[in-house]
């Protein structure tokens, strides 16, 4: 909902306030409350409601404190109270300035005048300390004066003070009139100003009003009891008389707006200006001189405004006479670029619209194709396709044969979805995981989207390539069974040989990884059983555990497990019942196994400081990637590896600053001290009191912290202007104004330093080296890789001799050897 001030103008004097007169509605009605008359009169409550009641009407009996909320909101318009220019609308108090539109920003200028510049007054102030008993004249203030404020200061400090301040105009008292003090606060109205007061319990009474007074009042001090001297202290402002021919209008102020998107006028807006100075003061100055023509001048000359026909509906007709909508939009043409920008409608308002409807017409000789809805898309990407059915008719909703409709209009089939699907991606196969017989190789699966790695589950799963595929070596040395019935083991020997001529190296020159099995259990016929004594047959047997070579490790990556053959044997090297050989710790028959992990930790960038000054914390996200630097679950990562995620800082530390510069400075505790523990004689009246050098001067705050911690910054403080009391001024010689800021070294700031690199992990086949990169002072201190560029840091790992392995070097076997059964 939307709402908009009117009737803006200024009551006369004689009518009643709006407020007044929503209260006067109830006179004479008394609710059937307990002790008020039958001719009651109601008058609005300000005081003591609060802020958010501010809209309701409050009433208060006239001559009494009782006070009654007698509706639950006054009526739209309704000012929020006497201090303010808000508006009540709908219950809420709303924002209005004080030409009494809502929304506005206007303000009374320290004159009174709404919207001024404070060029149309001038300030009065003064100070009354004579004594004499009964009511001392201090000054009469005229009528139009504004800005009110009057302080009289305890002598004492306490309210106690027998000093009062009182107001009087031509019809006699106004405050604190024939010998009786008002103790509390008030609210006193004076034609339409209101003048509050602070009552005399305080140690400094008020008398304060923004609001300009119609007519003459008179200050004075009530002076009873021991007739201390008073301390009086006002300020208010009054009008200065105009001079004739002192403001004029001045036509060359600025352009204001066009008056048409294209083809239109603007006007220069005249402004009031003073004759003395020529300085732009409020139009209210210029309110009896008449405003002459402004001046004109054509705009927007290089465009025009036309009505553009977009696009056209189908006929409503397949033949035969019918119409088409025609989509109409106001448009700017630019003359000079061509271009045709799209405007709302009401800028061509002034232009006759087309028709937005316009007839058509077909040919009936033959039929047309009526089409059912499409279907949906047969794939949902990859190239799929979708079908509608199409059936031949006439004008008159006629089924015809195909043949009397055109076959090459007619379409049933359209291609959807062309968009390529998600495809399964793999990487190189591994080298086969053994150097003879059958074996294993290994490679990388993953499900990739145009140029991204997406999730696995957005594949097809049937289409999933293999993973793992069994690879076959030359066929490895023949195996000996070391029983020649039952169950045994049996053995070969395995060499690390190179060359043609099979030469025998050491076992270092062949990779370990891929070195074949040269112990594995065997089972022939079983064995003829021979009746003999148990007892002897059991003493005479020794059992004991015995075990093959390790399988590869279950992943290529990360942590797998591996598994090998545990069986008990006897003397024979048959396999006996584990129970034979419960007496021996049987080996473990699987283990965990790690590759190289999976994934690798990426840190992002640490972030600023928590704090701006003493000890703080940083923090950084830190995620798991894979070998095309996707993001992968954090399991892929090895846990015992990842980088810190948070750690402590250090900042210049903190210093406490006062922000109320704005206020007096004051050398004790309280602007007026006095001196409180002289119980006797005659007090000093200047003892205690703040010495304040005359004239205003420039106050500053301490400095703040440097804006960079090392390589050299900048810090800043408050300087500020105040008077003599240590209020807050504006007319300090600028020219010995302190520097608000300054530069600040924090000396030189740490850089990147790095080691040499290390060996090689892998003589050749592509290994990694690494060396020490750390973050430290010119001075040698070290710290932590936040406090360099983390972008600039030099790498600490790369790859190194990635020239393939000499084919030349391959594990041999040599004859089995005899074993004796």
């Amino acid at each position: 909902m939307k709402f908009k001030s009117c009737n803006i103008e200024p009551c006369s004097k004689q009518k009643k306030d709006f407020r007044d007169e929503q209260c006067a509605v109830f006179d004479g009605k008394h609710f059937n409350i307990n002790g008020l008359p039958p001719n009651v009169r109601w008058i609005p409550k300000y005081s003591g409601i609060l802020m958010k009641d501010r809209c309701k009407l409050f009433c208060r009996v006239a001559g009494n404190t009782a006070y009654y909320q007698l509706r639950d909101r006054v009526i739209d318009g309704t000012p929020c109270g006497p201090d303010t220019n808000d508006i009540c609308v709908q219950g809420l108090c709303r924002q209005a300035g004080c030409d009494h539109v809502l929304g506005s920003k206007a303000r009374r200028d320290k004159c009174g005048v709404c919207g001024g510049d404070n060029s149309s007054c001038k300030t009065v102030a003064g100070t009354f300390n004579t004594v004499h008993y009964g009511y001392n004249t201090v000054i009469r203030i005229p009528a139009g004066a504004t800005n009110i404020d009057i302080r009289q200061h305890s002598y004492s400090g306490k309210p106690e003070d027998d000093n009062y301040l009182a107001l009087s105009s031509s019809e006699g008292f106004i405050l604190n009139g024939d010998y009786v003090v008002s103790m509390f606060k008030k609210e006193i109205k004076v034609g339409n100003a209101v003048i509050e007061y602070s009552g005399s319990d305080t140690p400094i009474e008020r008398i304060n009003s923004t609001y300009r007074i119609d007519q003459e009042i008179v200050l004075q001090v009530l002076s009873v009891g021991n007739l201390y001297n008073p301390d009086v202290r006002y300020t208010f402002n009054i009008p200065i008389e105009d001079k004739p021919q002192q403001f004029y209008w001045n036509i060359y102020g600025p352009w204001q707006p066009c008056s048409k998107l294209c083809q239109g006028e603007r006007k220069r807006k005249p402004v009031c200006t003073r004759e003395s100075d020529q300085l732009m003061v409020s139009d209210q100055r210029c309110d009896r001189i008449p405003q002459p023509d402004p001046v004109t001048e054509l705009c927007n000359t290089n465009c025009e405004l036309r009505w553009h026909v977009a696009r056209k509906s189908e006929c409503t007709a397949q033949c035969g006479v019918g119409y088409q909508t025609l989509d109409i939009s106001c448009t700017k043409y630019s003359k000079l670029e061509g271009k045709i920008e799209k405007y709302d409608d009401r800028y061509c308002s002034g232009i006759p619209k087309p028709s937005s409807r316009e007839k058509c017409s077909a040919e009936c000789s033959t039929g047309g194709w009526r089409y059912s809805a499409w279907t949906e898309c047969s794939k949902s990407c990859g190239s799929g396709t979708k079908r509608r059915r199409a059936v031949c008719m006439n004008t008159f909703n006629d089924v015809l044969e195909d043949s009397k409709c055109s076959q090459q209009e007619k379409v049933t089939v359209q291609r959807c979805n062309e968009l390529s699907c998600p495809q399964w991606k793999t990487g190189d196969w591994s080298e086969c995981l053994v150097t003879c017989g059958k074996g294993h190789k290994h490679r990388q699966i993953w499900c990739q989207f145009g140029g991204d790695q997406i999730n696995d589950r957005l594949c097809n799963p049937e289409t999933k390539p293999d993973s793992m595929q069994a690879c076959q070596q030359q066929e490895c040395a023949a195996w000996q069974c070391t029983a020649t019935c039952g169950q045994g083991y049996q053995m070969r020997a395995v060499k690390c040989v190179v060359g043609a001529y099979v030469s025998v190296v050491d076992d270092n020159e062949c990779n370990a990884a891929t070195k074949p099995t040269d112990t594995q259990d065997c089972e022939i016929a079983p064995c003829r059983l021979h009746p003999s004594n148990p007892e002897t047959k059991q003493s005479s047997h020794r059992t004991q555990w015995r075990f093959g070579s390790w399988t590869p490790c279950s992943t290529t990556c990360g942590k797998g497990t591996r598994m090998r053959y545990v069986s008990c044997r006897d003397d024979q090297g048959s396999v006996a019942d584990e129970a034979a050989c419960f007496h021996l710790p049987k080996p473990s028959a699987t283990e965990a196994c790690t590759v190289t992990p999976c994934g690798q930790w990426k840190a992002a960038e640490w972030t600023s400081c928590s704090v701006t000054c003493g000890q703080g914390k940083v923090t950084r996200q830190v995620v798991c990637i894979d070998y095309s630097d996707q993001i992968v679950d954090k399991s892929e990562c090895d846990a015992e590896d990842i980088p810190a995620t948070e750690q402590d800082c250090s900042m210049p530390s903190c210093q406490q600053i006062n922000p109320d510069y704005n206020r007096p400075i004051y050398p004790f505790p309280y602007p007026d001290y006095r001196q409180k523990n002289n119980q006797g004689g005659n007090l000093n009246r200047n003892q205690g009191r703040a010495h304040v050098l005359g004239g205003n001067q420039w106050r500053t705050g301490p400095w703040g912290a440097c804006s960079s911690t090392c390589a050299g910054g900048f810090q800043r403080r408050v300087v500020v202007c105040q008077d003599e009391n240590g209020y807050t001024a504006s007319n300090c010689d600028v020219r010995t104004k302190p520097d608000e800021q300054r530069s600040c070294e924090s000396g030189p700031c740490p850089q990147w330093a790095y080691g040499s690199w290390g060996e090689c992990t892998k003589p050749c086949g592509g290994g990694t080296r690494t060396r020490l990169v750390v973050c430290q002072h010119p001075n040698g201190e070290r710290f932590t890789d936040l406090s360099c560029e983390i972008l600039d840091k030099p790498p600490d790992r790369e790859q190194c001799n990635m020239q393939d392995c000499s084919q030349d070097a391959a594990w041999n076997t040599g004859p089995w050897s005899s074993v004796r059964t």
